[in-house]
């Protein structure tokens, strides 16, 4: 048997073992201590670009309705001053002017402006009553200029509600159309047809006069065109306009419901 180690070298011993085991310690700690804390920092600095986006959104959502009051307040104050103003002159001018062209430009401005009137209040409007409008406009204008009209009221019930920027350009439509039978096509009858589906209001106009050739059309001509389509699309709508020579004009305006 090996002799008893002596007590002084066995605490040596011990102390050497202890000092070791503190060192491996405190190296895990130094070596896992970095790591915790990029992990720490990584997830605060994660919640504050959250906070961060989330304030954002906020005060983008807040300037966006506050914008849109504004413009909302300020679009009512400019269809109440051209109403009062603009239309107060005009009504006199209509009423007034002993020249039958004058009245006549005053009319049409005033209808002009009463339909911008309309689309700046941003009112809906019913379409029942839209259609009985375009109907009773167009009949009157087809009839002045001696062109029978064949335009059927539509007897189905239309609960439907136009938004006013879609009425507001589909009467600009119809009346570009009207017009075009009245000044170009040299028509003696026009036909006006309207069909409500679950998603859209088609409404066509056929005109029986000259037609024209669309791919050489003259510049007053295509542009009122031009205008017609542009107007449809910023609706979302679509307008198809088919035309010959001697086969008469057809125009199908198609509006969203």
């Amino acid at each position: 048997m090996s002799p008893s180690m002596p007590p002084l070298l066995l605490g040596l011993l011990s102390l050497v073992v202890f000092l070791a085991g503190a060192a491996l310690g405190a190296l895990v700690v130094v070596w896992r201590t970095p790591r915790a804390l990029r992990r720490q920092r990584a997830r605060l600095n994660h919640q504050w670009e959250q906070r961060l986006a989330q304030a954002a959104i906020a005060q983008a959502e807040t300037s966006e309705r506050h914008l849109e009051d504004v413009t909302e307040r300020e679009r009512k104050r400019i269809a109440a001053d051209l109403h009062d103003d603009l239309g107060a002159k005009l009504l006199t001018i209509v009423h007034t002017s002993e020249d039958e062209r004058i009245a006549g430009l005053a009319r049409e401005a005033l209808e002009a402006m009463r339909l911008s009137v309309r689309g700046l209040t941003g009112k809906p409007m019913q379409l029942a009553d839209a259609l009985g409008d375009w109907r009773a406009e167009g009949v009157a204008r087809l009839m002045q200029a001696h062109i029978e009209p064949d335009w059927a009221p539509l007897l189905d019930e239309c609960p439907q509600t136009l938004p006013a920027r879609s009425y507001v350009q589909a009467t600009r439509v119809l009346r570009e159309a009207i017009s075009n039978v009245i000044k170009h096509s040299g028509a003696e009858r026009c036909q006006v047809r309207c069909a409500i589906a679950p998603t859209h209001l088609e409404l066509l106009i056929q005109d029986d006069g000259q037609g024209f050739d669309a791919a050489s059309s003259a510049p007053h001509r295509g542009h009122g065109l031009a205008s017609m389509l542009s107007r449809a699309q910023q609706i979302a709508g679509d307008c198809e306009i088919h035309s010959q020579p001697g086969k008469g004009t057809q125009v199908r305006l198609s509006v969203p419901l």
